[in-house]
């Protein structure tokens, strides 16, 4: 039997913090800037722009009429 892996609030939030404490770190040193860190953190840096879709979706609304 195969045991799903189990995700820790806790161990993302120790990581995370890990990670600001080293991007402050590499601020402070001059190994890296803002814009660099704003680019590599954010939240659509990790996707690939080049297979973004924007689709819209129409809603069909049946009115019945007495």
């Amino acid at each position: 039997m195969r045991i799903a892996p189990s995700y820790s609030v806790a161990d993302r939030r120790e990581a995370k913090r890990v990670s600001r404490e080293r991007d402050v770190a590499r601020l402070r040193d001059g190994s890296v800037q803002v814009v660099e860190l704003n680019a590599r953190n954010g939240f659509f840096s990790v996707l690939d722009r080049s297979k973004a879709q924007i689709v819209a979706r129409r809603a069909r609304v049946n009115i019945e009429r007495d």
